[in-house]
This record gives C-alpha cells, sequence and structure tokens, in this order.
C-alpha cells in the first residue's frame, strides 16, 4: 500500500473520530451504550499507540523531527503527545525492538497491546525471544503489574551479570521529597529492590493495625492509603510517639522465593530468584540475605504442603508460606491487587471445606466478599481465576473435612 493511501486512510479515520468526539453528549447514552463507546475509545488507543510506536521510529531515523527547539527525537514526540520526556523514550526503544519482534508487532497492529503493554513486552522479549509468546499471553490476560513481573523475570533470568547491574542500581540510590502544583506532597525512593522491600516489611505491622482497626467500624480505604497511614506511623514510631500493637515475628520478614537450581549462583531462563511481590534479585544478594533473621526463603523442610489438612478454619504457617510463595497478589484473573488479602476457602469453611492448599487462595477485599455475596467458585490457575456459580460448580471438590 502506498503511503499517500495510509496517510489517506489515517486522516479519514481521524477525522470520523473527531467528529464523533464533537457530538458526543454523554447525558442520552445508557450504560450499556456508553460502555461500548468507551470499549471502542479503548481499542482505538491501541490501535493509535500501535501506529506511534511504528511510524515514530522513521522519524527518528530520517531526522525528521530536526529544526525546531527539540534537543532529540524523544523531547519533540514528548512535546507533541503530551507526554514526559521518559514515556517518549521508551515508544522509540519499543519501535527499535519491535522491528525483530513480528509476533509483538502483529499483536499491536490487531490492536491487542497499549502503549505500556507493548513497552514492557518488547524490552523483555528483546532479552529472551523465547519468552515472547508467553508474555503476549499475559499482556492479553493480566493486569499490568502481573505483567509487568512476569518482564521483570525474563530480563533478570537473561542478564549477563546481575551483580554488575545490581551494583549499578545501588550506587545510584537516591530519594527525593517533592511537591506537586497541586499541593500533594511525594517521595520518590530509588535503589536495589531487597533495600526497598525491607522498608516496606517494617511498615507491615503498623499497616495491619490500621487494616483491623478500618475492620471494627466497616469504614474501608484504599490499600495504597493504609500503606502510606503506615508509613506515617512507623516514621513517628522512630522518636517514640508511637508503636504498633504487638504482632507476630512474621510481620518484617521479607519473603525470598529461590529456585534450588539457581544455587548454582545465577539463573537461567525460567528460574526464579525474587522476593515475593516485590521482583527479582541476583542470587548472591539472596544467599547474603539468608544471613539475616529478616529473610525468610521458600523451603518445603521435606512437607508436602499440598498434603497438609488444618481441622480448623485458620491456616497453618506451613500453607501460609506455600501461598505466599504460590500467589503474590489476588488470583482472580485481571486483578493486580497485592495487599491485605485475605485467605478464601473455595469451598466455605462452613460447608466442610478444608483447610488444605487446594481449597485455599488469597483474595483481594473486594473480591473476597463478592464471591461469598454472590455463592461462586474460583475456576483455573494460578492468578488467572475467575468466578462460576457454585450451583453449577463440578469441582473438584477437595476432600470434605472428617
Amino acid at each position: 500500500m502506498s503511503a499517500q493511501l495510509t496517510e489517506g486512510k489515517i486522516a479519514q479515520g481521524l477525522e470520523l473520530l473527531r467528529a464523533g468526539v464533537a457530538e458526543l453528549d454523554p447525558d442520552v447514552l445508557d450504560g450499556r451504550e456508553a460502555r461500548r463507546l468507551v470499549e471502542q475509545f479503548a481499542e482505538a488507543r491501541k490501535l493509535v499507540d500501535a501506529g506511534t510506536t511504528l511510524a515514530v521510529q522513521r522519524v527518528k531515523v530520517t531526522g525528521a523531527w530536526a529544526g525546531g527547539y527539540h534537543r532529540d527525537a524523544a523531547t519533540w514526540l514528548a512535546s507533541l503527545a503530551g507526554t514526559s520526556v521518559g514515556a517518549a523514550r521508551a515508544t522509540l526503544d519499543t519501535a527499535e525492538r519491535v522491528a525483530e519482534l513480528p509476533e509483538t508487532q502483529a499483536a499491536m497492529r490487531a490492536g491487542r497491546l497499549s502503549g505500556a503493554q507493548a513497552n514492557e513486552v518488547a524490552a523483555a522479549a528483546s532479552a529472551d525471544p523465547d519468552a515472547e509468546r508467553e508474555l503476549l499471553r499475559s499482556a492479553e490476560r493480566d493486569g499490568m503489574k502481573t505483567l509487568k513481573d512476569r518482564c521483570a523475570r525474563v530480563r533478570a533470568a537473561a542478564r549477563t551479570d546481575e551483580m554488575a547491574n545490581y551494583e549499578r542500581i545501588r550506587k545510584a540510590r537516591s530519594i527525593r521529597h517533592f511537591e506537586d502544583p497541586d499541593g500533594t506532597g511525594r517521595i520518590d525512593v530509588r535503589g536495589p529492590v531487597d533495600a526497598t522491600a525491607r522498608i516496606m516489611a517494617q511498615m507491615v505491622p503498623f499497616e495491619k493495625e490500621l487494616f483491623a482497626a478500618a475492620r471494627t467500624t466497616g469504614e474501608y480505604e484504599r490499600p495504597e492509603a493504609y500503606a502510606f497511614d503506615a508509613l506515617v506511623a512507623m516514621a513517628d514510631a522512630s522518636n517514640g510517639e508511637r508503636a504498633p500493637a504487638k504482632s507476630s515475628g512474621n510481620d518484617t520478614t521479607v519473603v525470598v522465593r529461590l529456585d534450588a537450581a539457581a544455587l548454582r549462583g545465577w539463573t537461567e531462563p525460567g528460574e526464579v530468584c525474587e522476593i515475593v511481590g516485590t521482583g527479582p534479585i541476583p542470587v548472591a544478594v539472596a544467599l547474603r540475605m539468608a544471613q539475616n533473621a529478616f529473610f525468610k526463603a521458600i523451603v518445603t523442610d521435606g512437607v508436602d504442603v499440598h498434603s497438609v489438612v488444618h481441622l480448623g478454619r485458620k491456616v497453618p504457617a506451613v500453607l501460609e508460606t506455600a501461598l505466599a510463595e504460590l500467589y503474590s497478589q489476588c488470583v482472580v484473573e485481571g486483578c493486580d491487587v497485592s495487599r491485605h488479602l485475605e485467605n478464601d476457602h473455595n469451598v466455605p469453611w462452613s460447608e466442610g471445606g478444608p483447610t488444605r492448599l487446594s481449597n485455599l487462595s488469597p483474595l483481594c477485599k473486594y473480591h473476597h466478599r463478592y464471591k461469598h455475596a454472590n455463592k461462586l467458585r474460583l475456576v483455573g490457575e494460578g492468578t488467572n481465576k475467575r468466578f462460576v456459580p457454585a450451583a453449577g460448580w463440578n469441582g473438584p471438590d477437595p476432600p470434605a473435612r472428617q
């Protein structure tokens, strides 16, 4: 197809879109019509992201961005698109990478990837092309946080020198405190993930105390709001103003998942060495952390966790550890919530469901309430589970309590 024909079609589509938005009166839409429009706009945005990414590489190569006050192609694109320079650079990097990733490029052209998803997939698949197809499946199936986690694992396993990368991050560590134009205070902390994970773990007792207090009143807030309040409470505790209620010793533990094969000293593609719920770390860092009581590795100690059954509703420690290893977030497909998870008995304990791994799944507060309020069951694998009516659920039912 000629460049003129392509440009003409895009111009016609843009004109139709512009006219449609100009005429849009949301007050005359019913809920279903409004939802359909939002779905169409979302698809259009993905196609626009794809077209921008595919075309901008040619702008960069030919130098067509030059001639104004912009210092490079990234600042030109950022000014044109109304984004940050960092986001524009990510688009330019993706544009270069997808030339070698035909399946990713095809998914973009079909409108199945947003710009943010394409950036993540392209960066990881460039490091390990064999992972491209699975990452594309994750992009269509999972939330953005899960996709980022998967891509981070792929990139970490593909690095030839994990410690050199770790040391680069350590040397660039920083903390900035600033204010947004609207008066919002901001703190930006950057450094090795094992160090930031320790900070987050120290907040847990304060966060649990705040969440427990909210449960007694029935006034819930977003998990991120509790995390902010916990950070402030932790700062107050450092000068003796307050301390969290007494809690179990596990509250301030960093849990590391390490595949046994990686004990050789590094990870190969497909292997994992990561702080659960946070991200990959070098094997050498995990082994160093093992000397600290603050650290807990995922180990079985010879116990087959699948065979452990508890007669009560409370989940024993060995199953808690297994759940933390298997699920770092709500198991409902597309839900990225990873804080204040509640262990759910798929077959309710009150109906004879056992406290065993096959019948347990961590759910966020919303999905936990939704499941029980609507008498549902979970089906599926890993963090890609979905709800079905309990009445039509075909199991397999886990063995009932004796």
